[in-house]
């Protein structure tokens, strides 16, 4: 019998994911609050469910895709919630990013009443999740993830696994937003530097992606950053900030001193101020430019 996959969530990240899944030839149901989104998903095959309750009733594993922790308990404790479900899905796969006792919570309920949680949150663009080429970090039950593993790899082309405890996941990729969000704050305080000593940030960008910083994340944010393109990205600065206030509160809760993560919360809260919150999470570099005094 096949697998019938239920998939929530359409945005920018969701919709390509969940049209790999399709691809892949898995039964697919999918909800999403505005059902315009769904419209290609539903001329090619996929069918519509009315509510996550609806969903989950119908599905054997049930994949989301939402914005942030409260979009999360919505989906699974809110009225019409998939734990309220009355035939539930045997896995609720989150590729959410959310805070790392969430996921912990969730997975508790979850077994609870009787399915198994993976946290699975992924790393990669909106462009790389088109092409079905994502990095999926992964933690939960072992038998969960080989049983979930054809799914995912419908989705990414790598998967990470981070151990049995779904929190692990969560912060892994809380920790690696930080390292790309530093990544896009320190080229972009070096290229102001560049600037104004004439060389070009495009010659710089150039050289060290095929040098020192030959990896994805570096040559998908430095064109954007070089040509301040920013309203084309796939990661809305208001979101960034919303994962860099999960991890301040994890490395308070640790009293881990992350000192450049405060810099960089503060950079995303001043950007948001000046009317920049849909732009991409790199358009921080304009504040570099601006402090440097070159035009925005």
């Amino acid at each position: 019998m096949e697998t019938q996959v239920g998939f929530i969530g359409l945005g920018h990240m969701g919709f390509p994911m969940a049209m790999n899944i399709l691809k892949a030839g898995f039964p697919l149901r999918v909800f999403n609050r505005t059902k315009d989104k769904a419209a290609s998903l539903l001329e090619q095959g996929g069918k519509w469910a009315a509510s996550p309750g609806e969903l989950a009733a119908s599905c054997d594993i049930l994949v989301s895709m939402v914005a942030n922790d409260d979009a999360l308990r919505e989906i699974v404790e809110g009225p019409s919630g998939i734990i309220l479900s009355s035939k539930k899905p045997s896995i609720h796969i989150s590729m959410s990013t959310v805070s790392p006792g969430l996921s912990d919570s969730l997975e508790k309920k979850h077994k609870e009443n009787g399915i198994a949680f993976l946290a699975a949150p992924v790393t990669g663009r909106p462009e790389r999740a088109k092409e079905g080429a994502l990095s999926i970090f992964l933690a939960g039950d072992t038998e969960a993830k080989k049983r979930a593993s054809p799914i995912l790899e419908s989705m990414g082309s790598k998967i990470y696994d981070l151990g049995e405890r779904p929190s692990q996941a969560s912060l892994f990729k809380l920790c690696n937003n930080f390292m790309i969000l530093s990544l896009i704050e320190t080229f972009s305080e070096a290229a102001a530097m560049l600037e104004k000593g004439g060389i070009s940030t495009e010659r710089a960008a150039e050289i060290w992606g095929s040098s020192l910083f030959d990896c994805q994340a570096f040559h998908s944010y430095t064109p954007m950053i070089c040509k301040r393109n920013f309203a084309d990205g796939g990661f809305a600065l208001n979101l960034g900030l919303k994962d860099i206030r999960l991890l301040q509160d994890c490395a308070d809760h640790t009293q881990v001193p992350m000192s450049f993560l405060s810099e960089l919360h503060e950079k995303l809260l001043v950007s948001m101020n000046l009317g920049r919150e849909k732009f991409d999470w790199s358009a921080i570099a304009l504040l570099a430019r601006e402090l440097a005094g070159l035009k925005s």
